[in-house]
């Protein structure tokens, strides 16, 4: 027997029974149903679960080419039958809300949007699933192709009327807006424009909920003087019309809790603070993170970093606990920023998605439940991603080893040199090649000793994985093999870039680097052919994902492309 309050709350127990009865909702577009011959039904089983938040749910961040673009943004009988499954699965993982990047009309013609997109929300509506719509309020802010409210402040009101008339003419339950990156407006236009967008639905759509997106940046420039204090520019919000809604953003891997971040932060504790001090005003409060950062940093590297999963689950964990030793509002909802769902990264989606109904379990209990998946194979499983994620968050975090993963691109690049940083940097070669012998010996130590002791420490873990893989059946073996594939990749990472470093390091000396580059090369073939093999398995056209193409985001290819031309070896 399910029991739960109404229709949408008796829904999310169905499914979780399912789960507790051996299915599992994965993936959109791939599930896992085992068949076991004969019934299965527990001894025992007395659950009751409730969410920790009202709202929760994905951002489908498709101002990036990610493999949803298309679900969402160009109209088709195929697209909609995807976007049908999305929902569905938002249902099945016990989740309410999402939301999709529009793009400026000019690039996805918005009359044509319409009738799908409706067609969407019609069909999440009959499934008790809200959706919301992410546009951008000022247009000198907008890098990438957003849409887009405010492009001359002398006309901001009427601009923001009409643009937001025209997005309306789509029934969405909530409007997201963003202020952009790296750049900074004049502070009281921003808090009127915020408060006129919220002004203005109040009138026309009153039940249009309106939210704004908290970023970050540790410039100079988004630390703004707003009546004599100095105030982040993305905390500016906070003086805006109090029915505006908060998302506290938080970027790739790092959490609010631990000391560590991107974009030149220390750590997001700001984010932390600024998310506490906004709970008691009686403001909605949603939390959001990301599942994976994309661009050169680990899903096109590719990467399989489940690291991601400890980040979700400590800030979920902590906060909600401290939200309530404190007395405090609750959050209104948590919101995961995806950029792509293959090589792993929807295992963090997935489950975030079960952490938010038990915040207060320990992250191993969510992974044994993940790992109870795989038949017999379920300890062994279960055991190599806790110990997976153990190695991450000791040399991947700790030892700072995430920029000697990542890639980096021409961008990237272009913006070290800008003073804009978008990824933790790494010594560069020319770096250590003029280090004195000291500091060439302390970087081996620090870096290609460490990178090599993690790939060490994986190699048992990749042996177990893929000795279980080749016993898997065909219902088990697409989780198995990319789980396996996953493992491969970052051990394959770690030691190429040991490799490269060490031929660095023998050069500066005078020694033999050959021999280090000619082992780095034999580590990209065999990128190489995991990447091959890991392509056979994914879930859409090979050619949506990793093909040249025009693209109406800023992206001329699909968001797989620098894994499909092992880009990031290459380069390194």
């Amino acid at each position: 027997m399910v029991v739960a309050p109404d229709a949408a709350n008796l829904a999310f127990g169905a499914y979780a029974l399912l789960e507790e009865l051996g299915a599992r909702f994965f993936h959109p577009m791939q599930e896992l149903v085992p068949a076991f011959g004969k019934a299965r039904v527990p001894p025992g089983l007395s659950v009751t679960r409730a969410p920790a938040m009202k709202s929760r749910g994905v951002q489908f961040h498709t101002l990036h080419p990610i493999e949803y673009f298309a679900t969402f943004n160009q109209p088709s009988d195929a697209s909609l039958a995807e976007a049908k499954r999305v929902v569905d699965w938002l249902v099945k993982t016990g989740q309410n809300y999402f939301q999709w990047v529009l793009l400026d009309p000019k690039h996805v013609d918005f009359d044509a949007l319409r009738p799908h997109a409706q067609a969407i929300i019609d069909y999440a509506h009959a499934r008790n699933v809200t959706v919301g719509g992410s546009l951008q309020i000022w247009g000198k802010a907008a890098l990438q192709n957003n849409m887009v409210l405010v492009t001359d402040p002398a006309q901001a009101n009427a601009q923001i009327d009409a643009g937001l008339d025209r997005l309306m003419q789509i029934g969405w339950d909530a409007v997201d807006l963003q202020l952009g990156e790296f750049i900074s407006s004049d502070p009281q236009s921003v808090i009127d424009w915020l408060s006129h967008c919220v002004e203005h639905l109040a009138a026309t759509h009153p039940n249009v909920l309106v939210n704004v997106e908290n970023h970050v940046g540790n410039y100079k420039n988004l630390y703004v003087d707003y009546k004599g204090q100095t105030v982040f520019y993305y905390h500016l919000p906070q003086f805006a019309d109090p029915r505006l809604g908060q998302n506290v953003h938080t970027l790739s891997l790092f959490d609010v809790y631990r000391n560590w971040a991107t974009y030149a932060h220390p750590d997001f504790h700001l984010q932390h603070d600024y998310l506490m001090k906004m709970l008691p005003t009686g403001r909605r409060v949603k939390y959001h993170p990301e599942s994976a950062y994309w661009i050169s940093a680990d899903i096109d590297v590719p990467l399989f970093l489940p690291e991601f999963l400890f980040s979700r689950w400590n800030d979920v964990h902590n906060l909600v606990g401290e939200i309530r030793a404190q007395g405090l509002p609750p959050l209104y909802g948590h919101l995961m920023f995806s950029s792509g769902h293959e090589w792993g990264y929807w295992l963090t989606d997935y489950m975030t998605a079960k952490i938010l109904w038990e915040p207060e379990l320990p992250l191993d209990a969510f992974v044994a439940r993940w790992g109870a998946a795989y038949g017999d194979g379920a300890q062994d499983f279960s055991s190599a991603l806790s110990q997976l994620i153990a190695i991450q968050s000791h040399y991947v975090f700790d030892e700072r080893l995430l920029p000697y993963l990542q890639g980096e691109s021409s961008v990237v690049d272009l913006g070290y040199l800008a003073g804009l940083e978008t990824h933790p940097r790494r010594t560069q070669f020319e770096e250590v090649l003029a280090m004195s012998a000291a500091d060439r010996a302390a970087f081996q130590a620090k870096v290609p000793d460490a990178l090599d002791a993690m790939a060490a420490e994986m190699k048992p873990i990749e042996d177990l994985v893929s000795a279980r893989c080749r016993g898997a059946d065909v219902t088990l073996a697409p989780w198995c093999n990319e789980i396996a594939d996953g493992v491969s990749i970052v051990r394959n990472r770690a030691q190429h870039a040991s490799r490269v470093y060490r031929a660095v390091l023998a050069k500066a000396s005078g020694s033999d680097a050959e021999t280090h580059y000619a082992a780095a090369l034999a580590l990209h073939d065999e990128a190489k052919a995991i990447i091959a093999r890991r392509e056979g398995g994914y879930r859409f056209d090979l050619d949506r994902l990793t093909a040249d193409y025009a693209s109406p985001t800023v992206y001329g290819f699909g968001y797989l492309r620098a894994a499909h031309t092992v880009c990031y070896w290459d380069r390194r």
